[in-house]
């Protein structure tokens, strides 16, 4: 019974899929199953009598070096990972497992080859990082204005929504400038759709640059921009606006001078005014629309401020 068990073992020894061997506490290689030359193609006499660290990739040399003394204590070091150079000069990685007999001074050590999981794993990570990419670019396509780069209507609202709530928070005010490109048509009309397209990336240029860090600008539509301006008074609104007259109207135009005009929309959520319609993005933006308006039918180049107790033209 006792051969048999032994023969047994013998044959689970050598057929077995993952690698066995038997080490002294120092590493010298007493036995090897023939896994190891299967998978790592190197011969038992090629590694009997050696220690076999060298054949480590020199990144995991000193930690398995390591790991590997730890068995002087009889503790049994489980799922230790690493590469090991084949005898063809390629690398593989395995999952090790070592079992330290005091006794007899002996380890018995069980290895898995892990390199299709591995690279399964490396290949997916690769995938999921393209996919995120993919996904990051259409959703910046999704959300940018293709001829200004500026954010579109899409994503603009859904900042604004973001800066109400972010303002209703810290009950601070919050302003909304609507700004229009006086005598837009009649520019394409003169010079063609080209040049109005010129005409509306140097703008937004222009408003980006005079704008404060925080600001949201997006081109909401034709001519038409729209900025959302957080923490920000009537006051303050009314000098960001008469700043962005004057920015655009003094840029040295090829063709014709441009100006625009500008509607203003400002909201004190610490103000107990009851005036304000609850649905407050939609409110400021119809209430700097009314504005713009004001500011069109007026004479333009001029900044419209919703209280109506702004009414000012950029001379």
């Amino acid at each position: 019974m006792e051969y048999k068990n032994e023969y047994n073992l013998e044959k689970f020894y050598n057929y077995s899929l993952d690698l066995f061997s038997i080490q002294r506490m120092d590493g010298t290689v007493i036995s090897v199953n023939p896994s190891f030359e299967r998978i790592l193609g190197w011969k038992e006499e090629e590694l009997l009598g050696k220690n076999p660290f060298h054949l480590l990739h020199p990144e995991d040399q000193e930690t398995i070096v390591q790991e590997f003394q730890k068995l002087d204590g009889g503790i049994p070091r489980y799922s230790i990972k690493n590469r090991c150079r084949c005898a063809d000069g390629t690398y593989k990685h395995f999952a090790w497992t070592g079992f330290p007999d005091i006794e007899s001074g002996l380890v018995y050590i069980t290895g898995r080859d892990i390199t299709e999981t591995i690279e399964s794993n490396r290949k997916i990570s690769q995938l999921a990082t393209e996919l995120k990419d993919a996904n990051d670019k259409l959703f910046e396509q999704a959300s940018t204005d293709s001829l200004t780069k500026l954010k579109n209507r899409r994503a603009f609202n859904e900042a604004l929504n973001h800066l109400v709530h972010f303002s209703q928070k810290q009950k601070s005010p919050l302003s909304l400038l609507m700004i229009d490109a006086d005598h837009f048509k009649d520019y394409n009309d003169t010079f063609g759709h080209l040049e109005g397209d010129k005409i509306l990336i140097i703008l937004a240029d222009l408003l980006t640059k005079a704008l404060r860090k925080g600001d949201v600008l997006a081109r909401y539509g034709g001519e038409e921009f729209i900025v959302a301006l957080p923490l920000t008074s009537e006051d303050e609104t009314i000098d960001i606006s008469e700043r962005l007259l004057q920015t655009v109207r003094e840029f040295n135009w090829e063709k014709r001078i441009i100006t625009v005009s500008v509607g203003a929309a400002t909201y004190d959520f610490n103000s107990n005014s009851k005036n304000i319609n609850l649905e407050y993005s939609i409110n400021l933006i119809e209430q700097a629309d009314k504005a713009l308006y004001c500011s069109k039918v007026n004479g333009r180049n001029r900044i419209t401020h919703f209280s109506k107790k702004y009414s000012l033209q950029q001379n």
